[in-house]
């Protein structure tokens, strides 16, 4: 199958998926690009149609990927629908896209749905109330590059389906245990597991300064809980740590980007535990 038009109902239902009302009724959402999609195949991820323009394919990538690619979306049963470039950039999120572009099922992030941790020394990242997309996508694409045993997202105001956090993730939405929920319900989770929560803040914690994040002993089980980008970590959150660890910041502003202290935190607990 070829579509050519640009008003053709296919194309219009991939670009009402833009929508987060949309993608709820139908219970689907967007994966676009190559490399996202492929990391989905690997997970496990069943598309249920796939579009491709092979005039936008990049160079990057061989030939043969591309081949290979379309053999693995056939075998999941997926329908695979290619287009003319005008309509596939019209249904494309972002620019400049690479001729691959996917309809999945939405992922169940219910915590119930998270499976034991993989070791013995559970590391979690909690996500309080993080808004921007790109942001959830570089944090998600940190924990499955540092092997994080899942990634809680709490009250959120932004949606882990919108297209860019899969874009800035890398396809890692689909790779790394990801749970949606209450700040209430993940704290109740995390104390059922003894899991130790350490707040990340440049704030005094009950009259005393946090540690720096590199002298802090990440060695236990521990989930290391990062908030929102105007104001950090609620209240909420503050009172129920059992720790808190700073940043150390020597110029003139006074925070970081949320995806680069989650990252330097992260990647310090692991190589506490001799993992890098």
């Amino acid at each position: 199958m070829r579509i050519t038009s640009l008003t053709n109902p296919r194309v219009k239902h991939v670009v009402a998926l833009r929508d987060k009302r949309r993608r709820d009724e139908d219970g689907l959402m967007l994966v676009e690009g190559f490399d996202p999609l492929s990391l989905a195949l690997d997970c496990g991820v069943r598309p249920q149609t796939v579009f491709i323009c092979p005039e936008l394919f990049k160079p990057a990538h061989s030939p043969n990927a591309h081949d290979n690619l379309q053999w693995r979306v056939r075998d999941t049963g997926a329908e695979l629908i290619e287009t003319t470039r005008p309509v596939f950039e019209k249904m494309a999120y972002r620019d400049g896209p690479d001729g691959w572009l996917g309809i999945v099922k939405r992922p169940d992030f219910s915590l119930s749905r998270l499976t034991p941790a993989r070791s013995r020394t559970p590391l979690y990242l909690v996500v309080e109330a993080v808004e921007k997309p790109g942001n959830l996508g570089a944090m998600l694409r940190t924990c499955d590059a540092a092997g994080v045993d899942a990634f809680l997202f709490c009250d959120p105001k932004a949606d882990l389906t919108n297209p860019n956090v899969v874009r800035a993730s890398q396809g890692a939405l689909f790779s790394v245990p990801v749970a949606q929920c209450t700040s209430a319900e993940a704290i109740a989770w995390l104390r059922e597991r003894g899991i130790r929560i350490v707040a990340t803040t440049p704030n005094p914690l009950r009259g005393q300064l946090p540690a720096s994040y590199t002298q802090f002993n990440f060695a236990p089980p521990c989930a290391i809980a990062v908030g929102e980008e105007k104001y950090g970590l609620s209240q909420f959150w503050l009172d129920q740590a059992d720790a808190a660890v700073r940043i150390p910041m020597f110029g003139r502003i006074n925070s970081l980007n949320v995806a680069t202290s989650a990252a330097l935190v992260i990647y310090e607990a692991i190589k506490q535990r001799g993992m890098v």
